[in-house]
């Protein structure tokens, strides 16, 4: 039922109405380092899960079991000098880590470095475009699509560059070795509605040499940034995000070709944008939406995008006219094409309010922050769970009704959630024996939660 108006933890919040599914923190693993524990993946035929940690620049392999989460090898040492790794993915049918791997020059090629995923030797290295940021393998193990994300930027005389955005399309047939490899280059995209344009004003935010620079930008190949990567159930195609340009890719795989393009828009709905100490969403909030990760249904009819936003400037220094960055939602889009079917509007930062854990310090820039998002089927339900940063937590959002998402619950994942000291990141789900697991790598804190979904 509908509860009063609450006061706590310094914040003024709403309570809302409770469902029976509930999700339960059941295990937080601890990895031994203060942080960098930033994607997970899954095997689920033997509930291997495999965690990469950017700041160490190893991947920790564990178990998942009824009695929880249990550590069985990390693989250290594999990076050469300079070197950053971003992400991993487990192959689903056999024991191959990919790992994406950045060079320490920022206009340079990254590689995919395979290992064994049992003995952690390398397998295979294959280069491919610059400054990869995420993979995934395609459902049948046939296929690895990478995000070149290519953000980093170099000074140039009076000026700066950066390289061009791209996809890798890797062959994955036979041993790694011989993995073939396809480079999918970005066309401008100047025009093309939906996407961020230039009466927006909006900025890219930057580190070069040390500095925090703020950095025009606009839809032309050197400024698209390949984000995220996800399949369909049937491996026909690949979604691409790309956060800064507020738009998806949808990739033809056996073509190895871009099939469409998605603006994905702005959203319209109360937001609370003041930092107070109050939770109060009375501002009329018009944003784009700037995905950072996405899911597809498991019927593959729906593509879900976590709202994150990525670009400049805050609300408080919008000029009129101008959208803000990130939609602070869940937004649901029709996989054929694109076409938005319903977004969640302020319903995550309403229950992280609830919750307790809604990061008021946030509020004039992106609120909870939906960084990530998975979806699946539970007790004949659809779902999905949406991975907000800096709320600490997690929100499950049931999908039965599609066109109409209810949010019905925000957990913290941990003691100080909602100060963005933990920071989900990665997702994962794998069901065992019946039961329902969510996994986070939260990767400010060097840690990984395990969740259930009880029904």
């Amino acid at each position: 039922m509908w509860g009063k108006s609450i006061v706590g933890c310094g914040l003024v919040v709403m309570a809302l109405p409770l469902s029976a599914a509930q999700l339960t923190l059941q295990q937080v693993w601890n990895s031994g380092f203060a942080k960098g524990t930033e994607i997970v993946s899954v095997q689920a035929a033997t509930q291997r899960v495999a965690v990469s940690n950017s700041e160490e620049g190893l991947v920790d392999v564990l178990q998942l079991s009824p009695q929880g989460l249990q550590p069985i090898a990390r693989f250290a040492d594999v990076l050469s000098d300079g070197e950053e790794m971003t992400a991993v993915a487990f192959h689903p049918l056999h024991d191959y880590l990919a790992l994406a791997v950045r060079s320490g020059d920022a206009l340079k090629p990254g590689r995919v470095l395979v290992l064994d995923g049992k003995a952690g030797q390398p397998l295979a290295s294959l280069p491919i475009g610059v400054w990869p940021d995420s993979l995934a393998f395609s459902p049948d193990g046939q296929h690895l699509l990478v995000a070149n994300e290519g953000e980093g930027y170099v000074p140039v005389g009076a000026g700066y560059v950066t390289a061009r955005g791209s996809l890798s399309l890797l062959r994955t047939v036979g041993e790694p070795a011989a993995w073939q490899h396809q480079e999918i280059a970005l066309p401008a995209l100047h025009g093309h509605p939906g996407m961020v344009e230039p009466l927006h004003g909006r900025k890219l935010e930057r580190e070069i040499n040390g500095q925090e620079l703020t950095l025009p930008f606009d839809n032309s190949p050197e400024h698209l940034e390949p984000e995220y990567v996800t399949f369909s159930p049937d491996s026909r195609f690949a979604y691409v995000s790309l956060q800064e340009n507020n738009a998806v890719l949808k990739v033809d795989v056996a073509q190895a070709s871009i099939a469409q393009i998605w603006g994905l828009g702005m959203t319209q709905h109360p937001a609370d944008v003041k930092e107070d100490g109050q939770y109060r969403p009375d501002y009329a909030l018009t944003a784009l939406r700037e995905p950072d990760g996405i899911s597809v249904t498991p019927d593959g009819a729906y593509l879900l995008t976590a709202d994150e936003g990525d670009t400049e400037p805050k609300v408080k220094k919008l000029k009129a006219g101008q959208p803000a960055a990130g939609g602070r939602t869940l937004s649901i889009f029709a996989a054929s094409n694109g076409q938005l079917i319903a977004d969640t509007a302020s319903q995550l930062d309403d229950m992280a309010a609830a919750a307790g854990v809604y990061p008021d310090a946030r509020s004039p820039a992106k609120g909870a922050e939906p960084e990530n998002v998975l979806s699946f089927i539970a007790g004949d339900t659809l779902w999905a769970v949406v991975a907000l940063e800096r709320a600490d937590a997690l929100a499950l959002v049931d999908l039965s009704d599609i066109k109409a998402p209810k949010v019905v619950q925000v957990l913290g994942l941990g003691e100080g959630a909602g100060s963005g000291n933990l920071a989900p990141e990665g997702l994962a789900y794998l069901p065992l024996d019946g039961r329902h697991y969510v996994l986070a790598g939260l990767e400010k804190s060097g840690q990984v939660a395990l969740v259930e979904l009880k029904l």
